[in-house]
């Protein structure tokens, strides 16, 4: 019978291959097997089936092929024989091997002797291992020894998406893969095959979802008329593929807006890159965004080096802080947003790239042009669409929502159970400039939950130099009668059961104290999430 490897390997081999229909009778396989050694000629697989057989052998002669054809015609109820192209079991392998390539995924399969049977285009581009260099071999002489496949042939447990980093020297591959063991009759493991995804795709993969505007914009917190409006042009802005460029001080969000505007995107199952401008030196920036050849210059790695636009192809990239990038570099910016190419370092050629570019900057771009920082055509090809994120200090009138999600946000790292904030905390913080805007606020919150060891937040736990900073803004007080009559009665609320409850450690002589049933404190710190300590 046939390896089940030879059609897998490349070769230049030629074979003839004949069906014969015959009528149904007990020795017909061995009466036409018979007629195929009497001739000397080398029999390469033969397949069976009720009224038919069809034998697959190397090829010959026109001569020889008509003496066979012949010699089988001569056997009792022969009727017709008949050059086919592929045996059955070829055509159905050929299909199984065509459906194997076209899965987004790789597929690779052993048999019992850790011998590559299978191996799929995927797996090529993966594993950096051509077809031709793998399959007969054993995962030993590959991958190395121990591999999850090899572990699994011997106790036939499968496995589930498991994180995987290889490096053989061919290179490393990063992928999550999942195995299933072959059994025979006896539930005897014969033979192992397994998937593998690229790590970055899978987790792609993972991210897909139906974006709705609610949910792309969860983590922006806040109601003001400013922060509503910014989310208003983000959600209208979106499904274009504008280049964007997000204005704001640090700390105000840009890269969560970002990701907002991503998700709203036709964009949002491809993948979302970032790269801080100001975190690298030129020359790093340069082989991150643009990648890079082999040996191009003193450290780069002995592989070819995808940069993030490559890698962000389809997709979306933000370059934050790009007020930091160098003039050189922002020449090469300019070319990308102009022909939609890139250049690796050290080549000479240039690839195209689909990417949309959602830039951030805390700078002052339009001076930092007129003292020749920052290149004037960059910057309207940047300029697109404008987005001005507010300050904290202009939208005071989110403070309370902000504490509230930062408490619930905090209470989960921290391990602890906060329910909220004192009036008159919430009321100093209101107070204060926030020159660090939204990042700083979350820093205050979670130095105030370390020093909490009650329910709630307190005046006392509150650590801010108000000495330091700038006066409040004339509008504080305006902000502070803006509040939501909700959201001050949620404050006091919770405030009072919480002081009660410590007082009285009774839900009874709580509800007595504050005047409400029984009922209402119980439904109530279950609504603020408020334990009574025992």
């Amino acid at each position: 019978m046939n390896n089940k490897s030879d059609s897998l390997k490349q070769t230049t081999e030629k074979y003839t291959r004949l069906e014969i229909i015959s009528g149904d009778r007990i020795g017909m396989a061995l009466d036409l097997l018979s007629k195929v050694y009497e001739l000397n000629i080398s029999l390469i697989s033969l397949e069976v089936l009720p009224k038919k057989g069809s034998i697959k052998i190397k090829d010959i002669s026109n001569k020889s092929k008509e003496a066979l054809i012949s010699s089988l015609y001569s056997v009792e109820d022969v009727i017709e024989v008949r050059e086919i192209d592929l045996l059955r079991q070829e055509k159905n392998e050929k299909k199984l091997l065509a459906m194997i390539d076209s899965v987004d995924e790789g597929i690779i399969a052993i048999n019992n002797k850790l011998e590559i049977e299978y191996y799929n285009n995927y797996c090529e581009k993966i594993l950096h291992y051509k077809k031709e260099e793998v399959i007969g071999k054993t995962l030993d002489e590959i991958f190395g020894e121990n591999t999850l496949m090899a572990k699994l042939l011997k106790t036939g447990e499968k496995y589930d998406n498991v994180e995987i980093i290889l490096k053989t020297e061919k290179g490393k591959s990063h992928y999550l893969t999942t195995g299933r063991p072959i059994k025979d009759d006896n539930n005897k493991t014969i033979g192992v095959v397994a998937s593998i995804k690229d790590i970055k795709q899978a987790i792609e993969m993972a991210n897909v979802v139906s974006f709705t505007e609610k949910g792309a914009f969860k983590e922006i917190i806040g109601s003001s008329p400013a922060i509503e409006s910014c989310k208003n042009l983000c959600s209208s802005v979106a499904k274009s593929d504008s280049t964007i460029l997000l204005r704001g001080e640090s700390g105000t969000g840009k890269e969560l807006l970002a990701k907002a505007i991503r998700n709203l995107s036709s964009r949002n199952d491809k993948r979302f890159v970032t790269i801080n401008c100001a975190a690298l030196p030129d020359n790093l920036i340069e082989s991150e965004l643009f990648g890079y050849k082999k040996g191009s210059f003193t450290g780069a790695n002995q592989f070819d080096k995808e940069g993030l636009f490559k890698e962000a192809d389809g997709g979306t990239i933000f370059l934050d802080e790009i007020g930091e990038l160098s003039m050189v570099l922002q020449a090469k910016l300019l070319r990308v947003l102009q022909e939609g190419v890139i250049r690796k370092i050290g080549s000479n050629k240039e690839e195209p790239v689909d990417v949309r570019v959602i830039a951030a900057t805390n700078k002052n771009l339009e001076a930092m042009i007129k003292s020749g920082q920052f290149r004037e055509d960059l910057y309207y090809r940047l300029n697109v669409i404008p987005i001005f994120l507010p300050p904290l200090r202009d939208r005071l009138d989110d403070i309370p929502n902000l504490v509230s999600y930062f408490i619930d946000k905090l209470n989960v790292k921290l391990k602890k159970n906060v329910s909220g904030a004192e009036l008159s905390f919430i009321k100093s913080l209101m107070e204060y400039n926030w020159p660090g805007n939204v990042r700083e606020l979350q820093n205050v919150i979670e130095r105030a939950m370390n020093l909490c060891f009650d329910n709630i937040l307190q005046i006392k736990h509150l650590i801010i130099n108000f000495n330091k900073e700038i006066a409040p803004s004339q509008n504080t007080h305006a902000k502070l009668e803006n509040i939501k009559l909700k959201e001050v009665v949620e404050i006091c609320e919770k405030e009072a059961i919480v002081k009660a409850l410590n007082k009285h450690k009774s839900y009874r002589k709580a509800a007595k104290a504050l005047g409400v049933s029984h009922t209402t404190i119980i439904n109530k710190a279950k609504r603020y999430n408020i334990m009574l300590d025992n």
